[in-house]
């Protein structure tokens, strides 16, 4: 069955506050175009999530959201999952992995360098750093979302808010 790993990296946030938890740092007003217009992008590609996976820090909730309005996703439905966080590829892929299989449409939005090293990962090739708002595109064969570093995958696009 073909399944369609979407990957986003949260849209550009805000540097942040003296005594401010990274966890808490929000979207700059100024580059909220940068994930609607993406969103739009994806729609007219045809992405049509089945389930948006997405760390729970302010700025992935926020890039959440807009993609959720232009993608006509129920914000509601969404799965915010801890280990999206300050984490590794693998961790991305334990999460990943634990996807019912009747889900064949999945998002993931999270953070570099993690979200950048698990698309170059999968595709087998070596991507520059995901920019914010940057979405990777995935396919593969596959009757689950068991996967792990040494699952191959076709990548369909890579997107930039600069390349589309």
């Amino acid at each position: 069955m073909k399944r369609e790993l979407i990957i986003i990296r949260h849209s550009k946030a805000t540097i942040g506050e003296i005594g401010m938890r990274d966890f808490d740092r929000s979207l700059k007003k100024d580059r909220t175009d940068d994930a609607k217009n993406m969103a739009k992008h994806l729609k007219k590609l045809g992405l049509k999530p089945d389930l948006i996976l997405c760390s729970p820090a302010l700025r992935t909730k926020q890039t959440a959201e807009l993609f959720c309005e232009k993608l006509n996703y129920d914000y509601n439905k969404i799965v915010f999952d801890e280990r999206l966080y300050e984490s590794s590829a693998e961790e991305y892929l334990q999460v990943i992995s634990e996807t019912e299989s009747e889900i064949t449409t999945l998002v993931v939005i999270g953070h570099n360098p993690s979200v950048s090293f698990l698309a170059g990962k999968l595709a087998n090739r070596f991507l520059d750093d995901m920019p914010t708002s940057g979405t990777a595109w995935l396919s593969l064969e596959s009757d689950d979302w068991k996967m792990d570093t040494t699952t191959l995958c076709k990548l369909e696009h890579f997107l930039s808010p600069k390349t589309i």
